[in-house]
């Protein structure tokens, strides 16, 4: 956790991540069971944890799941709060695939973000990448101007599934 940044960037880069490559199964159930209850309860958590001007409220989060029958996988699709500040994501997705062994079990998940950045970083002002499950961020390339949730899962979907 860092400290000097917000909740919202704490919760991105790192709760939601870390939960959901660790703990995949019970994230899908809590997050059926629950729904909105289930992440709210998350971003509630690590703002405790902060200082009261690192905290923003969680209005405006939602969540989609997405199945993807062709590659028996599920895509969860969460809009965030509008970020406020740089680096904050407007988008995130945690994608699970069927499980692969080989002599070891490979890992199935994968989280994507579209990143809010300078536009002396980024012509768009986003980034699109994705959160290991060691909570490592890796820039891709540049996101869509305009954060939009379709055009988001479509550039995940070409990520994950067309190499």
């Amino acid at each position: 956790m860092e400290k000097s940044r917000s909740v919202h960037f704490n919760y991105t880069f790192e709760t939601i991540p870390v939960i959901f490559h660790s703990q995949t199964e019970d994230f899908f159930k809590y997050l059926e069971r629950d729904g909105l209850k289930f992440l709210e309860y998350w971003w509630d958590h690590m703002s405790i944890r902060l200082d009261d001007d690192k905290n923003e409220g969680f209005e405006g989060t939602k969540f989609e799941l997405r199945e993807v029958p062709e590659k028996k996988s599920q895509i969860i699709l969460i809009t965030l709060p509008t970020p406020k500040h740089f680096n904050e994501v407007y988008l995130m997705a945690c994608v699970r695939t069927p499980r692969k062994r080989f002599f070891v079990r490979l890992s199935n998940t994968r989280v994507f973000v579209l990143e809010y950045v300078p536009k002396e970083r980024s012509s768009t002002g986003t980034f699109f990448g994705e959160i290991t499950p060691r909570a490592r961020f890796l820039r891709y390339d540049e996101g869509m101007e305009e954060p939009d949730l379709d055009a988001f899962y479509q550039k995940v979907y070409e990520t994950v599934w067309k190499k």
